[in-house]
């Protein structure tokens, strides 16, 4: 009786543990860390040197200045799949030339909807208002101008694809000029060597026009387009919610013949340097995945566009 009474508790206690141990095999299923971590966002502040080449009719200038821009961005989850993000930005230029000083600023209010996984995508919709000017078309003054457009981005391994496309305009009118529009179309690439180290690279298109109007004396539209592109590489500091940037940013407009635009074109290249305060997410890799990943390229905001500075 004794041995059956020892077999049973052996089989048991055997039984007992395989329970357990299968209970501690079992994956921990949890919820991804945008939902646990619900506000994100970070601050920067960058400056650099800019040089800008203006040319129409075969007469060009140059003007060197220095840039100052920062942005505040903010993402929160509304949902286990669906966030929404919080822009603002500014930046402006001092110029100095052999005709005098000069100087541009811009700034960005904006939102962006987005529905996305962290580990595969994101698609959303997105929307801005600001004011823009300083040496542009509309005399010295700046001008407010609203965009709106989607988005999406695709994560694999260490790459993320940023597509963005919409449409910016000039909100009401300024003297002699009726309006300023472009559609456009961005791609971002962006690679991390490490999740605190990450090279970015950046195109946009935009195509629009200037419409001058009756207040002119001789209404008449214009054409242009512009490219910008710029690489930035990021390092964030393993004990400290803090990384440092340099970026390099380049744009050119190009305008139609008409009858005041002859061979017309605006130049623009800088070089950044910039500090971010994070909070909330602990690598840049998750700030890309789960936290404030988008943001805003204005083309009437862009260092060359017509509202900034024109030929």
């Amino acid at each position: 009786m004794t041995l059956k009474v020892s077999f049973a508790g052996a089989v048991a206690c055997i039984a007992l543990t395989s329970v357990v141990q299968a209970a501690d095999m079992q994956p921990v299923l949890k919820a991804p860390a945008a939902v646990d971590q619900q506000a994100t966002g970070y601050v920067e502040v960058y400056s650099g040197w800019a040089s800008t080449r203006s040319e129409n009719f075969g007469v060009s200038d140059r003007f060197n200045g220095w840039a100052l821009g920062g942005a505040g961005r903010g993402n929160y989850w509304v949902s286990r799949d669906m966030s929404v993000q919080v822009d603002v930005q500014a930046e402006g230029t001092s110029y100095s030339a052999s005709i005098g000083h000069a100087s541009t600023h811009s700034y960005l209010v904006g939102g962006h909807w987005s529905w996305r996984n962290p580990q595969q995508y994101l698609f959303g919709v997105f929307g801005g208002v600001g004011d823009a000017g300083g040496a542009g078309v509309t005399e010295g003054t700046s001008e407010r101008h609203g965009l709106i457009g989607a988005e999406a981005q695709w994560y694999w391994r260490q790459f993320t694809l940023y597509v963005q496309g919409g449409y910016d305009t000039m909100l009401g009118n300024a003297f002699a000029v009726d309006t300023i529009n472009a559609w456009f179309i961005r791609g971002t690439g962006r690679y991390f060597i490490n999740p605190n180290f990450l090279i970015e690279g950046t195109v946009m298109y935009a195509n629009g026009n200037v419409d001058f109007g009756s207040n002119s004396g001789d209404p008449f539209s214009v054409g242009f387009q512009t490219w910008t592109w710029g690489v930035k590489g990021e390092w964030r500091f393993a004990t400290v919610p803090f990384s440092v940037f340099a970026k390099y940013q380049g744009s050119e407009t190009k305008y139609d013949n008409v009858s005041s635009f002859r061979d017309a074109k605006v130049t623009d290249s800088r070089v950044l340097l910039g500090l971010k305060l994070h909070m909330g997410d602990r690598t840049l890799q998750q700030t890309d995945r789960a936290g404030a990943t988008l943001d805003i390229v204005s083309p009437l905001a862009n260092p060359s566009s017509p509202l900034i500075f024109a030929p």
